[in-house]
């Protein structure tokens, strides 16, 4: 009866073994799942922070060559406004007569109008009409003057 027992407690101690290494098993298999659909939400978020990245990298290439663009618009409108300059140099040099008017000073009535903000819109118009300072024709005074 010994021999009984003793093959009956051998077959528990199996019987109990296969159920904690099947335990086992099923917890690894549940954390291999949990870790890979962890991989899979970290690998959707890689791909959308990737998207992200590449779209920024797009926009400032955009944004670079419209600078560059610009830059070159700006100096060739630099170059062309420095090349009518010295053809007014080359005129006023020319005649005696353009070089002593381009010589004299402005008018003041002139110089007052270049002091004016610059109109903007209708607005500002009907304003700059109704502004005590505006200007008045030649020998007129204003009402306004003091």
């Amino acid at each position: 009866m010994t021999r009984y027992l003793a093959i009956g407690a051998v077959m528990l101690m199996l019987a109990l073994s296969c159920w904690a290494l099947w335990e086992r098993s099923e917890a690894a298999a549940a954390r291999a799942d949990q870790v890979s659909e962890q991989l899979d939400r970290e690998q959707l978020e890689s791909q959308r922070r990737q998207l992200i990245i590449d779209a920024l990298w797009h926009n400032a290439r955009r944004i670079e060559q419209q600078r560059q663009q610009l830059a070159d618009r700006r100096a060739r409108l630099a170059r062309l406004a420095s090349n009518r300059l010295q053809h007014i140099r080359e005129l006023q040099h020319e005649n005696a007569s353009i070089q002593q008017w381009a010589d004299q000073p402005l008018p003041d009535r002139i110089i007052r109008l270049r002091q004016r903000d610059a109109v903007t819109g209708a607005d500002a118009y009907r304003q700059s009409l109704r502004d005590p300072g505006s200007l008045h024709a030649s020998g007129e005074s204003s009402d306004h003057q003091r």
